[in-house]
């Protein structure tokens, strides 16, 4: 099992205009390998980015992207784009294309049964390049009894359709991530090990998530990536790198 890590913590002008420093930051922390977010990466130019984070002793484990996927103008004008993204990510040599959906208060089912059309159609787009999609999910897929996680599950092709399970969102959500994950632990293609107060964003080992519980749910799974992830950090990005890293080292044997 290989650890990646987002870069988001850089933010986003490092992200674009400094990422071989960024790269060299997270090899230099104990990292195996890096996601990133695909706004920040000229999508026509894949194997540069590919030798970029090969340079650095890194492997690309997944092209980070998302939109609104429950209305059916949307998803149709995004496609161009989506397409390209899928294309690129490919030609990188990553593992995953993790796709975040958008938030609507009160989704009716006919919205997520578009949403759940539209995971279809990329998963397939996925599967016919050599990757897999990864449905990265936020707090609202988690509200109401993961209401709209289930509904996805039940409604998509299990085969070509994967989630990567936030844990920090599921317990800023008010769920409990070892349950979630052990609800969809067949789904889970890999997951964002992250921390989190009821107020900041922490580094990993270092919040209120119960990460002890989560471990013992899915240590049995064999996952070919974990990937850590902390929207914002207070101290500088690569010391909460080594810190998540130290932990995951210490605590879940990576």
């Amino acid at each position: 099992m290989k650890i990646g890590i987002q870069t988001r913590p850089w933010g986003p002008e490092k992200n674009r205009q400094s990422l071989a420093e960024v790269l060299a930051e997270i090899a230099s922390a104990g990292y195996d390998g890096v996601e990133i977010g695909a706004q920040h990466l000229d999508l026509g130019q894949p194997q540069a980015f590919r030798q970029l984070v090969t340079s650095c002793g890194l492997e690309p484990a997944a092209i980070h992207t998302g939109g609104e996927i429950y209305n059916p103008q949307a998803v149709q004008e995004a496609l161009e784009n989506l397409e390209r993204t899928v294309v690129f990510a490919a030609r990188t040599g990553a593992t995953f294309l993790a796709f975040s959906g958008r938030a609507k208060e009160n989704k009716s089912d006919k919205e997520l049964q578009v949403e759940a059309d539209s995971l279809n159609r990329v998963g397939q787009l996925c599967h016919d390049n050599g990757i897999r999609l990864a449905y990265h999910n936020h707090y609202w897929e988690i509200q109401d009894d993961c209401r709209e996680l289930r509904y996805l599950c039940d409604h998509t092709d299990a085969g070509h359709v994967w989630l990567c399970l936030d844990v920090e969102w599921v317990h800023r959500a008010g769920g409990n991530p070892a349950e979630v994950a052990r609800t969809f632990l067949d789904r889970i293609a890999y997951l964002h090990v992250k921390d989190t107060t009821a107020t900041e964003w922490r580094e990993v080992g270092y919040g209120d998530v119960d990460l002890a519980s989560l471990y013992a749910a899915v240590r049995a799974r064999e996952f070919p990536w974990l990937v850590v992830e902390q929207d914002e950090t207070q101290r500088a990005p690569v010391e909460s790198a080594r810190m998540s890293r130290e932990y995951m080292r210490q605590k879940w044997n990576v």
